[in-house]
C-alpha cells in the first residue's frame, strides 16, 4: 500500500442506497493540495465457483442486469460485503443466495481496484472449494441472476468473443490459466 494523503476537508454531496458521494480537499503525499469528488462504496466479492458436472469441472457464471451500463452482463458471481462480514463469509453467502450452492471454503486470490481516481471500492476475488450441496437461492429484492455452468474452454471462448468483459472475470480467467490444477 502507498502513502496516504491528508483529508483536509470533506463534505457529503449525496447519500444513496449503496454509495455516497463526497467532495474532498486533500493534501497529497507529494505536497499538492487537490479537490476531488469521491464515490464511497462498500467493498465486494467476486468468486470462482467450480462444480463437477458429468465428470467435468465447470464454473458458475451469472448474467445480471447492471444499471451503470443499462444492460445485462455475464461474469463470475459477485456481491457486496455486508457490514460485519469478511470477504470469505460474504463469498460463501453470495454463493448460497445467487447460485444455490453451499461451499465450505473460500480463499482470497487477489484484491482488485478498478477506478481509484474516483471510488474507494475494492473487489476481493475468491476461489470457493469443498462443495457441500445445493440449497434454495435467495435473491435480494432488487436482483435476479441467471446462472450457467461452463468449462474453462467455454469461458475462454466467451472472453475472446467479448461477451464477458468484466474486470473480475478477466482477471480470474488469467489467474486460472496460471493455476491449471483447478481446471
Amino acid at each position: 500500500m502507498g502513502e496516504k494523503g491528508e483529508i483536509v476537508k470533506e463534505e457529503k454531496n449525496f447519500h444513496g442506497d449503496i454509495f455516497d458521494v463526497v467532495s474532498r480537499k486533500i493534501k497529497t503525499p507529494d505536497g499538492l493540495t487537490v479537490k476531488r469528488q469521491v464515490v464511497l462504496h462498500g467493498n465486494a466479492v467476486a468468486f470462482i465457483a467450480p462444480v463437477q458436472i458429468d465428470g467435468q469441472t465447470k464454473f458458475a457464471l451469472g448474467t445480471e442486469y447492471r444499471a451503470g451500463l443499462n444492460e445485462e452482463r455475464t461474469s463470475f458471481p459477485a456481491g457486496l460485503i455486508n457490514d460485519g462480514e469478511d470477504p470469505k463469509t460474504a463469498a460463501l453467502r453470495e454463493a448460497r443466495e445467487e447460485l444455490g450452492l453451499d461451499y465450505r471454503e473460500a480463499k482470497e486470490i487477489f484484491v482488485i481496484t478498478t477506478s481509484e481516481g474516483f471510488t474507494n471500492e475494492a473487489t476481493h476475488l475468491m476461489l470457493l472449494s469443498d462443495l457441500v450441496g445445493k440449497v434454495d437461492k435467495d435473491f435480494d429484492s432488487s436482483e435476479f441472476v441467471k446462472t450457467i455452468f461452463v468449462t474453462f474452454s467455454e469461458l475462454q471462448a466467451k472472453i475472446e468473443a467479448k461477451s464477458i468483459t468484466t474486470a473480475p472475470a478477466i482477471i480470474s480467467y488469467q489467474w486460472m490459466k496460471l493455476h491449471p490444477e483447478i481446471i
